[in-house]
């Protein structure tokens, strides 16, 4: 096993005050910087320092679909694994004290254990040690970077041979260890506050108060006892807040002031520090200014979580995974999204696992916000609640249309909120049920096997591995439409309140598969993120027209509020539905021996807003499409 010293994603401003050292990695090609030391006392890993294509390059193991880290693994688990430091150069701190280390990092970066970091220091030229800080990792499936800072005591100053060091031990596991990045060493102003973040929800109900949370680093000497924070949309919202920070210690800090409208608008918001303990900030380059967008919506949408769980046949773990999506459809059908997305097995699809990015299996995606997560029946619950009430710009939809196993799907998504320049993408994924083979590939390796695991959803009573005729595979993921990443242009970069985004899309199902198994899943996705917004999830079955020709309908206004017109060409008797998206019929009507042009208008002013189905049915064919009520 190797530990990397990587380039990452923060960067903490220099201080106008007493630098010390400072170190980014970058260029260094695996070697580490001129005076830095890395050992392995007994078996085990060393630090490295490269991007993830000179990691890879090196065999080493990549994580979380990253272009600036990577994680060496030689042997993914039952690995002999041991202790590796990683030290600075000697630094001399005559006349400086107070002084601080800030650094980015990583704990855990693929799998195993969490297990902790620590940071020591040495004034005597590494012979004695003293430890000054200690990380517990407290989720293992967050690879996300972040920043520590870390005040070196009081033995330090004034030193004039200190050394500061990393230890990272896996304690005779398979965790894989600590990347670092970004180290800044320095005496720092007394009153210094640094504004790392601003945490504030996107997208909100128009009329709601929403809170503005300034994420806080204190980098300075004192503590911080109060806070002046403005945020400005145009208008200064200055509060001062008392608060009490240790040096070297975060804290979120709500602004009392609600940012709230009464409108559907978009905001840019500029978050500042504009005072630390009553003057002003010590250094007022650090990182004391931030900005984030917020918008209002003019109603209500509803927001579905979307998990795309890796799996192989070949993977003994992924039985959890089957087990934890099926609980989850069966517990929230309308507004959880499963699918199994295979690697390395006659499922796979290879734009989809290529797309996807799992390197651990099992893993999943969750919204694409969420990379590389663990798998269980209490994890995938545990990222749907955090998930499923977060407001979300647009509601999405879909209908099927076609015959002989020809469909277009219409998605479309409609947005309740102005974008002033968005990425947005419509896509489609078609999923499976019922998916069999005969082949070997198809046998399902099986660690449950026996019980030996725990309980399993009935693997455990299963043999290892299971022969394919015993198989059936659900949810799995067959085609995508648009690609990955979404159908370019399928949505304007400017939205207003109002506008309905649709795309068609062209799908053909395989002779081998039958189409009432199978399911049409559209995503909005935010390509400036790559995060999936919102996605809606309809049986292929759903509005499709095995006689497309003998109904050409048009449903106008659209939006509509008090009254919407039916237009079709009719030769029979006909009954027209409107449903809401939950399949609940709110409006029905049967007319008899039909001919000719029909407009027939039906009141809508008693239905709530959101989107509904218009369906025009006659003699087992029929043909749906959206209607919007404003």
């Amino acid at each position: 096993m190797k530990n990397l010293l990587l380039c990452g994603t923060l960067l903490l401003a220099g201080s106008a005050f007493s630098q010390v050292l400072t170190e980014d990695f970058e260029g260094l090609g695996g070697a580490l910087p001129t005076g830095w030391t890395t050992s392995a006392p007994t078996t085990g890993g060393e630090f490295y320092t490269g991007d993830a294509a000179a990691a890879n390059a090196a065999a080493f193991w990549p994580v979380n679909g990253g272009t600036n880290f990577a994680m060496a693994n030689d042997d993914v688990c039952n690995c002999d694994m041991s202790v590796s430091t990683l030290t600075t150069p000697s630094m001399d701190l005559t006349g400086l004290s107070g002084v601080v280390v800030s650094y980015d990092f990583i704990d855990d970066i693929t799998y195993g254990p969490s297990l902790p970091h620590e940071v020591s220091v040495s004034v005597d030229g590494g012979a004695t040690w003293t430890n000054i800080y200690t990380h517990n990792t407290t989720n293992q499936g967050n690879l996300d970077w972040a920043n520590n800072l870390v005040p070196l005591g009081a033995a330090a100053d004034g030193a004039t041979n200190v050394q500061v060091r990393w230890t990272y031990d896996d304690n005779g596991t398979w965790a894989t260890g600590l990347a670092v990045d970004n180290v800044t060493v320095q005496e720092p102003a007394q009153n210094d506050a640094s504004l790392t973040g601003v945490t504030l929800n996107r997208w909100a109900l128009i009329n709601t108060n929403t809170t503005l949370t300034a994420e806080v680093t204190n980098v300075g000497g004192n503590p911080i006892t109060s806070l002046e924070i403005d945020w400005n949309d145009g208008t200064s919202h200055v509060q001062t807040v008392s608060v009490n920070i240790a040096p070297g210690a975060s804290a979120s800090v709500d602004h009392p002031d609600a940012v709230s409208y009464a409108t559907a608008v978009e905001e840019d918001l500029n978050v500042t520090i504009t005072a630390t303990n009553g003057g002003a900030d010590g250094d007022a380059s650090n990182n004391n200014v931030a900005s984030t967008l917020h918008n209002t919506l003019s109603q209500q949408t509803d927001k579905a979580v979307v998990i795309e769980e890796g799996t192989g046949t070949w993977c003994g773990w992924c039985p959890r995974g089957a087990v934890a999506m099926d609980y989850m459809i069966a517990t929230y059908p309308t507004d959880f999204i499963g699918v199994a997305v295979h690697n390395g097995d006659p499922m796979t699809l290879a734009a989809y696992d290529g797309g996807a990015g799992i390197s651990g299996f099992p893993g999943a995606n969750v919204d694409r916000a969420l990379l590389g997560v663990s798998v269980s029946q209490a994890a995938f619950e545990a990222y749907y609640n955090d998930r499923v009430n977060m407001g979300v710009p647009a509601n999405v939809d879909a209908t099927v249309t076609g015959s002989g196993g020809n469909m277009t799907i219409d998605a479309s998504a409609t947005f309740y909120t102005p974008v002033s320049s968005g990425d947005f993408r419509l896509a489609v994924v078609i999923s499976e049920n019922g998916v069999t083979g005969t082949s070997s590939g198809y046998n399902q390796a099986n660690y449950y096997s026996g019980g030996g695991q725990g309980p399993m959803g009935g693997y455990e009573s299963l043999a290892d591995p299971v022969p394919a005729a015993d198989m059936v595979y659900d949810h799995v993921g067959v085609a995508l439409l648009g690609g990955y990443d979404g159908q370019a242009g399928s949505v304007p970069a400017t939205i207003t309140d109002g506008t309905v985004a649709s795309y068609s899309f062209n799908y053909t199902v395989p002779a081998t598969s039958d189409e009432n198994n199978m399911h049409v899943i559209v995503l909005l996705i935010d390509n400036a993120t790559g995060e999936i917004v919102n996605a809606k999830e309809v049986d292929m079955v759903v509005g499709l027209n095995e006689n497309p020709a003998a109904i050409s309908m048009n449903v106008y206004p659209n939006p509509a509020t008090d009254n919407v017109n039916v237009a079709f060409e009719a030769a029979g008797d006909y009954t027209i539905t409107i449903t809401d998206m939950s399949g609940r019929v709110v409006s029905t009507n049967a007319y008899s021996n039909l001919s000719g042009a029909q407009n027939i208008a039906l009141p809508v002013a008693d239905l709530m807003s959101g989107n509904y189905l218009v369906s025009v049915a006659t003699q087992g064919a029929s043909y749906n499409q959206v209607l919007v009520i404003k």
